[in-house]
């Protein structure tokens, strides 16, 4: 009934694989866990396919990066079962009822169960992306559900397989961010809702703010592609408040002001984001920068 679909890449899994059969088996239902790894070095790729011997689990290989799109959508194909849970590697199971909650959910088209993280701050380089996760990404269901589909993240979702088979994410984008959005306006257009749950996983993410400012960047273009593809432009400001921003600035005219702005602000900007109390507002200010600064003419 059940395939757990996990992606990998430069993480190590065991844990995370033996905590879900240990659930999965009081479920008494039919399951697999399906781990593809998406290119890892080799010290991960060691240790992952260990899990192949495993009852209920398969293991599969990629030495060629696939990408975020590409990935879930293999594991879509491969899986048997008709509803899909896809997870982030790098995630813990925190509650002893986390499939359980998936299942006494269903039948349903698409749940999505959310966000925990840690509360110990990390290491200064690296408190960027938690203090991101907690500002932006810990929500609650309740909270979620105003505008579901514009919430959708892919980190921690149930889905029918009929329905993804008809979706599926989009491999023109490429990299890091917005694969997402995109995912849950195609959903839209096809009439299906996704209802959040409270059901979270903890992201146990380890991320310089030098990687998550790259990764930002090139969730942005991934950004521009989405409006290449002529998507709706009115959905696509709604999802996301970065382009809503922008557009805004656009007919006020405003952009050459912004990026003469930028140009003075990015080092104070900068600063605050390295630093050990980086404020989320600097953040939105460094985005918008990145946006206006790009050539393509939205």
């Amino acid at each position: 009934m059940l395939s757990i679909c996990i992606a990998i890449h430069n993480w190590d899994v065991n844990r995370l694989v033996n905590d879900l059969l240990t659930q999965a088996d009081k479920l008494n239902v039919p399951y697999e866990i399906l781990l593809l790894d998406d290119a890892s070095d080799y010290e991960y790729q060691k240790k992952n396919a260990k899990l192949d011997f495993l009852e209920h689990v398969t293991y599969l290989q990629s030495y060629i990066n696939m990408g975020r799109s590409l990935v879930r959508n293999t594991l879509a194909s491969r899986a048997k079962y008709p509803y899909l849970l896809f997870m982030d590697c790098d995630t813990t199971v925190t509650h002893r009822d986390f499939l359980k909650k998936y299942m006494d959910s269903l039948p349903a088209d698409v749940l999505s169960g959310g966000y925990e993280y840690r509360k110990r701050r990390p290491r200064k380089d690296c408190l960027l992306r938690w203090a991101y996760g907690h500002a932006r990404e810990v929500k609650s269901a309740q909270e979620k559900n105003i505008h579901p589909n514009h919430n959708f993240s892919t980190f921690n979702f149930l889905i029918k397989k009929k329905i993804f088979e008809k979706v599926q994410f989009n491999e023109n984008l490429q990299g890091y961010g917005h694969e997402d959005t995109l995912f849950g306006l195609d959903l839209l257009d096809q009439g299906i809702t996704v209802y959040h749950i409270d059901n979270p996983l903890r992201h146990d993410v380890v991320c310089t703010t030098q990687k998550f400012l790259q990764q930002i960047e090139n969730s942005i273009d991934n950004l521009l592609v989405i409006e290449e593809l002529e998507k709706p432009s009115r959905c696509l400001e709604e999802s996301v408040t970065l382009l809503r921003t922008y557009k805004r600035m656009k007919r006020w005219k405003m952009v050459g002001f912004y990026r003469f702005f930028y140009s003075l602000s990015k080092k104070f900007i900068l600063k605050n984001l390295y630093s050990s109390k980086p404020n989320m507002h600097m953040l939105d200010l460094y985005k918008l920068g990145y946006l206006c600064n790009k050539t393509i003419d939205l």
